[in-house]
């Protein structure tokens, strides 16, 4: 809040300036009159002393009794107001005390002066010294005491007050009649006075408030003077410099001490000098404005020496005379701005500019990227689904070796071309970042088995022996992602398979947990393989590099997989390193970290399980597809293979299958079997389709009611595809090339589960 917000109004002002004042005169009336008691007890013991006894006994100077006790009551009339001005002085109470003792000590001096008429004019002088409170109740109060005390004293005891044994009572109502004539002029000049203070408290609330405001906006003007971020300079008629802003010391290099007295042409150049004094010269002369007004680029000199380009606007400021017939001050403001400084601003803005340009470039480049591998993955999967489901079909009926040998080999083909696009993929979402690891709770000696028990049908088929090992104890499970990890070490376990020809392949499973080190699981993979040279280990874990050309001739692959592995443990919180030597072997070595162990139990390693290496092929008994029966399908495929396909696949496990080629048609055909009563059990959606693509015919489906169970079946294979199926209405996600098995299982898991609700 500002000064003058928190500012009290002028009228609120002076009603406080005006009670601090009164307050101020009773204080000063209350002292006085604590004096003035203690002189007039000390006056009254005088007077009882010496004056009354003669007053009372004629020429005998026999003190009476009674005066006496006059004497101490004055001592008494006078403590309490004495007291009171000491303690609280300048309250109302303590006012009226004083004025209703004043009274009483008057009435006291004339009883001890027997009544002499001298004493009574006590009482007038005591109103009018009452009058010094600017309270005419204090009168008032007085005015009672001192009448009541008359008429009393009057009628029994005239003596005391008139000094004669007997009186008229018209004599109490004249000098009751003085003393208001008394109050009535002393209540007009309080209340003169009273307005009188009024008028100077205003008076005086409003030159605070003008000087307020003229220190406030000095105070302003001064503030917004000093956090200017241009230089503001200000001369007078001949250039003298009257002000220098911080701003202007930080440019100049010249402290305002230094620039303030000397002529503002120290600040330019010397050939800018005479041209700036001319201007000025002219404009005193003529009154013809050159600059004034008008921003120029012009050159500034810096304390050191140096010159650097500057912006000038140079204005003209007339200050009011103090008096008439005194001409006016003019001063000139000059604000300068360092055109260097706003050049580099402008070149920075500029390269941050460029900067933002080049990163939605590299963004865009980026989707592109990545549309570009979708589209790809997709065109690749569709005419593959196709190539290795009929593939598979044949090699159910397929009699003749050659026939037998010719449809594996499309089939190995097959899934190495979709192994081959899996990795691009992988390799292209890890370097956009793309590429997110889990952190869920996993055995690893669960997922070490699972992948030597895949990986045991390859060494076996070449004669190698496959052994599991475990080093000392390890963790019951740790938090990491499992399917990242069985994905590492099959590529890498695969790879010593591939590149040894005898002696045996070896995996090794130990805990790393030194005191200070987060604990982590290490893997070593060794083989007895052809090894690899120092120089081409700086090579492995580059993408579409391999240690030796000839290595792509001889066993094959695109040279991405340990690209993939090095980024993938590096997101699980480790490290792969390599050891080899050639005509030996090599030994890989992975770390991945375990997450917190502290309540996670160390167990003994397992048995290590021997290897099978000279044992028959391995029969692979499956288990019957399960049956279809009874289950309606609307397939929304455009491909016609994978139509045929798909279709075949279904029949053949006792589903009824109803084929259609784009998204309205089957929207159409869902919502006309709802319609009859006669729903399918469920809808197999093609994501690209003409027409109508599968994520637009979900939604409108959903819109319009249907809530069967709906399965996305596309080719993109992109982790953030299945998301967007889901998000489009689908209740589950089946990718591109479609495996038989996994297809039926999932179209009798999905339909008989929305059968059952």
């Amino acid at each position: 809040m500002s000064a003058i917000a928190q500012r009290p109004s002028v009228s609120q002002r002076a009603a406080d300036l005006f009670r601090e004042n009164q307050l101020a005169i009773c204080q000063r009336t209350d002292r006085l009159f604590a004096r003035l008691m203690i002189l007039q007890w000390c006056a009254g013991v005088v007077v009882a002393s010496w004056l009354s006894p003669r007053t009372w006994a004629g020429v005998y100077s026999e003190p009476h009794v009674h005066v006496w006790a006059a004497t101490l009551l004055g001592g008494l009339i006078s403590f309490l107001p004495v007291f009171l001005a000491s303690t609280c002085a300048g309250t109302k109470l303590t006012r009226h005390v004083i004025a209703i003792s004043q009274m009483l000590t008057s009435a006291l001096l004339i009883h001890l002066s027997g009544g002499r008429i001298e004493t009574h004019f006590h009482v007038f002088g005591s109103l009018a010294v009452l009058a010094c409170y600017r309270d005419w109740r204090v009168l008032v109060s007085a005015t009672v005491v001192v009448s009541a005390d008359h008429f009393v004293r009057g009628v029994f005891y005239p003596q005391t007050v008139f000094g004669v044994l007997s009186a008229s009572p018209w004599r109490v109502c004249e000098h009751a009649a003085w003393v208001v004539f008394e109050n009535a002029f002393l209540t007009v000049a309080i209340n003169q006075s009273v307005g009188e203070m009024k008028a100077i408290a205003r008076q005086r609330a409003e030159l605070e408030g003008s000087h307020d405001g003229l220190v406030e906006s000095g105070e302003r003007y001064q503030a917004i003077f000093g956090e200017m971020v241009d230089a503001v300079v200000v001369t007078d008629d001949f250039g003298i410099v009257e002000q220098f802003n911080p701003a202007a010391e930080k440019m100049f290099g010249y402290a305002a001490d230094e620039a303030i007295g000397q002529n503002v042409s120290m600040l330019m150049p010397s050939q800018y000098r005479e041209e700036h004094d001319g201007y000025m010269q002219r404009y005193r002369r003529t009154g013809i404005r050159h600059i004034l007004g008008e921003g120029r680029e012009a050159v500034g000199k810096r304390k050191n020496g140096s010159t650097f380009p500057i912006h000038l606007t140079l204005s003209e400021v007339l200050l009011k005379s103090s008096s008439a017939g005194v001409e006016r001050k003019r001063l000139f403001i000059g604000i300068v701005r360092d055109l260097s400084t706003v050049k580099e601003i402008a070149e920075l803005k500029q390269a941050k500019a460029d900067l933002i340009i080049a990163k939605e470039a590299a963004e865009a480049a980026s989707r592109s990227k990545s549309e570009f591998l979708a589209n790809m993955s997709h065109e690749i999967r569709t005419p593959m689904t196709a190539i290795l489901g009929f593939t598979d079909i044949l090699s159910q009926t397929a009699t003749k070796l050659e026939d037998v040998d010719a449809i594996s080999t499309i089939q190995k083909n097959g899934k190495h071309l979709i192994s081959l696009i899996n990795d691009i993929l992988d390799l292209s979402k890890i370097e956009a970042g793309k590429l997110e690891t889990e952190c869920i709770i996993c055995s690893p000696v669960k997922i070490v088995e699972e992948v030597t028990s895949l990986m045991r049908v390859r060494a076996t088929a070449k004669g190698l022996p496959l052994n599991v090992r475990y080093d000392g104890l390890l963790p019951e499970t740790i938090c990491s992602d499992p399917t990242r990890l069985r994905q590492v070490l099959t590529n890498v376990l695969g790879n010593a398979i591939k590149f040894t020809e005898s002696g045996s392949v070896d995996i090794v499973t130990r805990l790393l947990n030194e005191p200070g080190m987060k604990p982590q699981l290490e893997f070593d993979i060794i083989d007895t393989g052809i090894g690899i040279t120092p120089e081409n280990i700086q090579k492995l874990f580059r993408p579409f590099t391999q240690a030796d050309s000839s290595m792509t001739r001889t066993f094959g692959g695109s040279g991405l997989g340990l690209a993939i592995c090095k980024r993938l443990v590096e997101g699980l919180g480790g490290d792969i390193s390599v050891s080899s030597e050639i005509g030996t072997g090599s030994t890989f070595s992975l770390r991945i970290a375990t997450g917190s162990l502290a309540d996670v139990q160390l167990m003994e390693a397992p048995i290590e399980r021997p290897s099978i290496s000279n044992c028959d092929d391995v029969q692979v008994t499956s288990e019957a597809s399960p049956s279809l029966r009874g289950i309606r399908v609307l397939l929304a495929e455009d491909g016609f293979d994978n139509q045929r396909l798909i279709g075949f696949v279904l029949r053949k496990a006792g589903a009824e299958v109803a084929v259609t080629e784009n998204g309205q048609i089957a929207y159409d055909l869902a919502m006309d079997a709802t319609t009859d009563n006669q729903p399918y059990g469920i809808i197999l959606m093609d994501m690209q389709m003409p027409v109508m693509n599968g994520y637009e015919t979900t939604a409108k489906l959903r819109e319009a009611g249907y809530t069967g169970p709906i399965v996305a079946l596309t080719a993109h294979a992109m982790a953030e595809e299945r998301q967007k199926c889901l998000d489009a209405g689908c209740n589950d996600y089946i990718t591109k090339p479609i495996e038989q098995k996994k297809l039926i299982a999932l179209v009798k898991e999905v339909a008989l589960e929305a059968a059952s609700v």
